[in-house]
């Protein structure tokens, strides 16, 4: 007995030992494997003197060209440029995921920080897996609020339906897009493009997030609105989000590799085309017809909705290598200087760093950031568009992809 209340003791005084310790920050030698929810309380200037001091590699993963220069400027600001090595490698969100959860669950040397769209994969395939996790300071919480959780939001980007206007009278007239049924309607058969939604997560997120109940209900009021009847179900549709992605296959959707060019193919078709793509590439492709005016045009009075906005998440790595300077980079992100850039501060190559300055479709998790001028804030396409919700994308995902392989 004596024996058994010693192991007993024992097992406690490790218990409270260790069972508070907190974080889940550490680096490769160790640290808690489940992360605290909420808000750090460590600031920017503690976390930037412990990554100096700490003096190790800064490794990013990003979907987004600008963190490349971001870093530059960063590690050059605060004269840790030649200080301490640091990369940033832009890598697509399938190849990304599948690179950080084998470098973790081998422990390789990989990313620090991630930059990385499709939340419901995102979540599914790393988050949940443990091999990286929802990081924010008190700083982070207040510029950005609710968009901390359950990923913390850096940049949104947004997909709109654009149209061309310069193919004469077979050409989409403004207003003539203003129901996302059009999409379905036999006169515009093969009219519609979109990037592959199994090559592009955020798509696919899209689709899936069209058969939540509560957005399944707004479409099926809108079919009433544009075919002037109720909605009836196919026998494999559990809800008009389904029957919605059932009939826009069905209608001979046209489906791209590249936003870039399904813009350049749309501005100069000879018939009626559309397509559903980043505001971003729709700005920098649109041309001029002969009196002038532009060559296409993007529709925003669409019911229920005009496409959808889709966030680019902040995401720790479990075994970073210098994790403090990770998160005080982070935070740098977020201020004036981080999205845009101060006019002086300069890269590598000389030139200024201008961040997001000048881009359409990019909107910073800080909404203080301001936009393009000529763009709407994020509040404001918020209204009109779907916002990715990377947990009903998780928990459905895999019905919907199951039920597009069946239908096409």
């Amino acid at each position: 007995m004596k024996k058994l209340l010693t192991v007993l003791l024992s097992v406690l005084m490790c218990l409270t030992m260790f069972g508070c310790s907190g974080g889940g920050e550490g680096g490769k030698e160790g640290g808690d494997d489940t992360p605290k929810s909420g808000a750090d309380t460590a600031t920017f200037e503690e976390l930037l003197a412990a990554g100096k001091e700490n003096g190790k590699p800064l490794t990013i993963y990003t979907t987004h060209s600008v963190i490349n220069d971001a870093i530059e400027a960063f590690m050059i600001k605060y004269e840790l440029d030649g200080k301490i090595e640091y990369s940033s490698t832009q890598i697509g969100d399938t190849n990304q995921i599948t690179q950080v959860a084998t470098e973790v669950a081998q422990g390789v040397d990989g990313a620090d920080i991630i930059f990385i769209q499709d939340g419901g994969r995102v979540l599914t395939d790393l988050v949940e897996e443990g091999y990286v996790y929802n990081w924010y300071n008190k700083e982070i919480q207040d510029l950005v609020g609710e968009d901390c959780e359950p990923l913390l939001v850096w940049d949104y980007c947004n997909k709109v339906f654009i149209y061309n206007v310069n193919a004469g009278d077979k050409s989409f007239a403004d207003g003539e897009i203003n129901n996302i049924w059009y999409a379905t309607d036999p006169q515009y058969a093969g009219a519609v493009c979109m990037k592959d939604p199994s090559s592009e997560g955020v798509n696919m997120n899209f689709l899936v997030n069209l058969t939540s109940d509560e957005n399944a209900a707004k479409m099926a009021d809108a079919y009433k609105a544009y075919y002037g009847k109720d909605i009836v179900l196919d026998a494999d549709c559990p809800n008009a989000g389904y029957q919605f992605i059932k009939m826009l296959y069905k209608n001979g959707m046209v489906l791209g590799s590249s936003d870039s060019t399904i813009a350049k193919d749309t501005a100069a078709s000879d018939k009626k085309m559309s397509a559903l793509i980043t505001l971003n590439k729709y700005k920098k492709s649109v041309g001029k017809r002969d009196d002038g005016s532009a060559n296409m045009n993007f529709a925003q009075d669409v019911n229920p909705v005009a496409g959808f906005i889709y966030p680019i998440y902040g995401l720790q790595v479990k075994n970073a290598d210098n994790p403090e300077l990770a998160k005080a980079f982070l935070i740098w992100l977020y201020s004036a200087e981080g999205w845009k850039g101060d006019g002086t501060m300069t890269i590598k190559d000389g030139s200024v760093y201008k961040g997001m300055s000048g881009r359409f479709g990019d909107y910073s998790g800080n909404q203080a950031n301001p936009v393009v001028d000529g763009d709407l804030p994020v509040k404001e396409w918020k209204k009109i568009l779907i916002q990715e919700d990377a947990k009903q994308a998780a928990e459905a995902r895999a019905d919907v992809e199951d039920f597009i392989l069946k239908i096409k």
